[in-house]
């Protein structure tokens, strides 16, 4: 601005010589073309500091008209065309007023940063080499000359004019860092870590600098080095965000567990570490405790969040994965549902607190709570499961069936889907369906032929009914041949035999039942005296029914009278 009204009033000098000395008509239009473009000129500085960019641009443009050779409107303009989007004009504008005003370095300046933006770095290069050579003291310049060499990868060039810079204005931090920066991408190590010491020397009580070079030294294996700084560090700044994780991953590194505790839990505790980053630091010292390496005392994991962070959810909820897994539900219950009050959404409170409710046989709950997991995570089987569950305690059967129909379709794995189906044969069994159980069978075997457990329900089933024996039979074989000592499985085959009138067969394959089976149950013993009794052993098939009411469990509802009348009854 100061330049343009030298100018003007340059002109206004012009002005009284040529009245003086009878100005020509010529002379008149000159310095009216001059008055007009300093008046344009004059709008258009304010328009631009108004904001009003469009009608700045005009009047510079008007400024440019009554004088061609008007730089600074130039100069200007480069500037609102670039931010209008028109870029070429831009350049062919910065272009012209450098070449107007060579030595002016407001100019050159901007012209260098067009060329760089145009990837000419030569052109930029060659324009700061004389800018430098004019004030070689300038940081400005040598740090915008140094990052379009970092851009193009003259690392040697850059080396050059740091050390250069550092001759004429000594120690200087940013010196050091580049020059740091530059070592480690040529892969010089050695040198990189010199210029950290240096820098670490030059600022010893900087943290951020000592815990950079504590950082470089564990990359390099001197361990001892960067704990004594972490030291200092923790000495100089005792709640530095970061200086607790690095002291954990040291003593995790050599495997000072205790140690490493120490300091887990000094993070959660430190004010100055956000709260998101702990999460994080949690998760991961959590995962090297799934593998073994690690104890963590949970109770002091989750009460340190808690004091730390009391309206934040996931100190409660590691207080109820403590004692869920501790089979304490009722406490495991309080505190997940003090995790909901920050976090009502989460995935894990909602899912562990239904499974709290099913262990504590408080079922409208447990599907209340799975029905707003399903709410806000609809694409979860186990949700699902658990629901039906849930509906199948307080016998309604119908929900849970539409349950577990809806969650099977989100299963990916082959055992999740089968889980499901399995749960709804045994619903069917409930409501005693059996053309729906039996759909259910076929549906299981259809993508799972060889399903032992199906296989062998399906056979028990089969035979109860008195239906396609001989359909069951080759089920219950299939199981025999995977699984022949399973006692479940050969007393099925037993009783599909018994029921085909092959009683001597079946009494060999339930002999083989009690031969597996230390501890048989009430349906062995009445199947064995049911298949003797049809042998003609009276005697020992009572003794068998009398095993069966002893042991108890599940039995016919005839036991009883069999007993009494020593008779078979179905």
């Amino acid at each position: 601005m100061k330049f343009k009204l030298l100018i003007f009033s340059v002109l206004l000098a012009i002005s009284g010589v040529l009245t003086a000395q009878n100005e020509t008509p010529a002379d008149t239009i000159v310095k009216q073309d001059l008055a007009k473009n300093a008046e344009y000129f004059s709008k258009g500085i304010s328009e631009k500091y108004n904001e009003n960019y469009p009608v700045a641009i005009y009047n510079f443009e008007q400024a440019l008209k009554y004088y061609n050779d008007d730089d600074a409107s130039m100069y200007e303009l480069s500037e609102l065309y670039q931010l209008a989007g028109r870029s070429t004009e831009a350049f062919y504008m910065i272009n012209q007023a450098a070449n107007l005003q060579p030595d002016n370095k407001w100019y050159q300046k901007r012209l260098a940063t067009f060329c760089a933006q145009n990837g000419d770095y030569q052109a930029f290069i060659k324009i700061y080499d004389k800018l430098i050579e004019n004030e070689p003291n300038n940081l400005e310049y040598i740090e915008d000359y140094i990052n379009v060499l970092l851009r193009i990868g003259d690392y040697d060039k850059v080396i050059e004019k740091l050390d250069v810079l550092e001759q004429n204005i000594g120690k200087n931090e940013y010196i050091f860092l580049q020059k740091a920066q530059i070592f480690g991408e040529q892969g010089k190590k050695e040198q990189a870590l010199a210029e950290i010491e240096k820098l670490v020397e030059y600022m010893p009580e900087n943290t951020q600098y000592l815990a950079m070079l504590a950082e470089s030294y564990r990359k390099m294996n001197r361990n001892k080095d960067a704990y004594q700084l972490y030291l200092k560090i923790k000495e100089l700044e005792p709640d530095n965000k970061y200086i607790n994780v690095s002291l954990l991953d040291y003593y995790l590194s050599y495997g000072n567990m205790e140690k490493a505790f120490e300091e887990f839990l000094a993070a959660i505790k430190n004010p100055n570490l956000e709260y998101e980053t702990k999460v994080q630091i949690y998760l991961l010292y959590f995962q090297r405790r799934d593998n073994n390496e690690i104890v963590v005392d949970e109770g002091k994991v989750g009460e340190a969040f808690i004091e730390t962070h009391p309206d934040k959810p996931l100190g409660y909820t590691i207080l109820g994965n403590k004692y869920y897994f501790s089979y304490d539900f009722t406490k495991a219950k309080g505190f997940y549902l003090k995790s909901l009050d920050y976090d009502s959404t989460s995935y894990v409170s909602l899912g562990q607190l239904a499974y709290c409710c099913a262990q504590l046989n408080d079922f409208k709950n447990t599907v209340y709570y799975t029905e707003k997991v399903i709410e806000y995570y609809p694409n979860q089987p186990q949700a699902y499961f658990l629901n039906a569950l849930g509906y199948i305690s307080l016998k309604d059967f119908e929900k849970a069936l539409q349950s577990l129909e809806k969650g099977r379709k989100f299963t990916v794995q082959k055992e999740e889907m089968l889980d499901f189906d399995n749960a709804i044969a045994g619903i069917y069994y409930d409501m005693n369906n059996r053309e729906k159980l039996y759909e259910t069978f076929d549906r299981i075997l259809r993508y799972d032929p060889d399903n032992i457990l199906t296989l062998n329900n399906y056979a028990y089933y089969l035979s109860l009914d008195n239906k396609e024996l001989d359909k069951a039979l080759q089920m219950s074989g299939k199981t025999i041949n995977a699984e022949p000592k399973n006692p479940t499985y050969l007393d099925t085959c037993a009783w599909v035999l018994y029921k085909l009138g092959r009683y001597d067969e079946a009494k060999s394959y339930m002999e083989k039942v009690f031969k597996y089976d230390k501890k048989p149950q009430g349906i062995n013993y009445e199947h064995l005296g049911d298949i003797l009794f049809k042998l003609g052993d009276t005697k020992n098939a009572v003794k068998n029914w009398k095993k069966a009411k002893k042991a108890g469990g599940e039995v016919s509802e005839f036991l009883e009278k069999k007993i009494k009348d020593e008779k078979l009854y179905e």
